[in-house]
């Protein structure tokens, strides 16, 4: 609501034009007085499964719509304080600031604007239950979110989701081809992504650091173009600077727990495993799919324990993670593959000739 008179005398304001714009003016006082948003807060709570914190309303503005744990920041408090305490009063929950998410501006039917700062916070613990002016608290899916009240909360919404969506897209990712390139890589990934691949991951270990990077960044801008998931093999550094989908570590390299702490909360780690026990730690440790082989003997994994079909079938009955089958496969035994459990068909030299040609192929049985 805009103000009408003097908070210093009370006296009543006049309309003038100063700094380039109409403002309030106290004739008495002789000074501006000026319309500054009201701050308030905006907490962004993600569960294990990346499902999102609300709070359906009680009062108006958007009585009975949902939208993120906040409210207006008290005098003798800051942001973070205001965050965390909102968050508690409405939802029941005990958070910890991780990060701010930016600033938005938001209309108000009483005080003309809003600036409302958003922060991620992760739960340390109380129990769920809407208090305060709440109707309700529950998580949603990020794909299902309720009709929400405030255009500004979706905007952060939408910002802290973004790191999240590779994870997000992988679990409704069709089955298919998964390509992993070799020796002319970009011509590889290019062919892969105008097949459809679904996957590609680029795989390299001579190169120079700075030739691998620039590969990895051309890589990724077929892949973003034609919406096919672009995975990096061991090399998380490359793999964040290039903002890949995601990545793809050996039993003998970081640990997943140690991955997931460098990488941003929504990237996809995939784990090679050949026995089912490496499978199920795994899937314990948190990976998002498992790369299974060598199914096949094969020349390109020399020496690396065989799966075979067995041993896949018995991996995934065990598991619930998608699997990735990769040596010996080929377009002659992939439909065998595929009936032993892979979700994708993995090749490496397989692709290198008639790469579209051949994702497609894939792409047809394993749908």
């Amino acid at each position: 609501m805009e103000k009408l008179f003097c908070p210093r005398c009370g006296r009543k304001l006049e309309k003038r034009c100063l700094e380039n714009r109409e403002r309030n003016f106290c004739p008495a006082c002789r000074a501006a007085v000026y319309e500054n948003p009201v701050p308030a807060t905006a907490v962004v709570v993600f569960n294990a499964r990346h499902e999102l914190l609300l709070v359906r309303r009680a009062v108006e503005p958007g009585k009975g719509k949902w939208c993120l744990p906040g409210g207006f920041q008290e005098t003798d408090e800051t942001p973070e304080q205001c965050a965390l305490r909102e968050l508690q009063e409405e939802t029941g929950i005990c958070g910890r600031i991780e990060e701010p998410i930016g600033l938005e501006m938001s209309p108000h039917p009483w005080y003309r604007a809003v600036l409302v700062i958003g922060y991620r916070a992760g739960a340390l613990g109380g129990e769920l239950m809407a208090g305060d002016d709440a109707q309700a608290a529950a998580y949603f899916p990020l794909g299902q979110l309720p009709e929400l009240a405030f255009q500004s909360h979706a905007r952060i919404i939408e910002r802290a989701s973004r790191p999240l969506q590779p994870r997000q897209r992988f679990q409704v990712l069709p089955a298919g081809a998964y390509v992993v390139t070799s020796n002319d890589h970009l011509r590889v990934a290019r062919e892969a992504c105008r097949g459809g691949a679904r996957i590609v991951q680029y795989r390299e270990k001579d190169a120079p650091a700075a030739q691998r990077l620039e590969t990895v960044r051309q890589i990724h801008a077929f892949c973003r173009e034609s919406g096919t998931l672009f995975i990096v093999n061991d090399q998380l550094d490359i793999a964040i600077l290039s903002q890949a989908d995601g990545v793809h570590i050996g039993q003998d390299d970081i640990a997943i727990s140690d991955a997931r702490s460098l990488l941003p909360a929504g990237m996809i780690i995939g784990v090679s495993c050949s026995t089912l026990a490496e499978a199920l730690e795994a899937e314990r440790q948190g990976a998002d799919y498992l790369g299974i082989g060598a199914i096949f003997a094969t020349p390109v994994k020399a020496g690396y324990p065989v799966v075979g079909l067995d041993g896949l079938r018995r991996i995934a009955a065990e598991v619930s993670l998608p699997l990735v089958a990769i040596g010996g496969v080929n377009l002659e035994n992939m439909a065998a593959v595929k009936a032993a459990g892979a979700k994708y068909l993995a090749m490496v030299r397989e692709f290198r000739d008639d790469t579209a040609a051949r994702v497609k192929a894939v792409n047809r049985i394993f749908k």
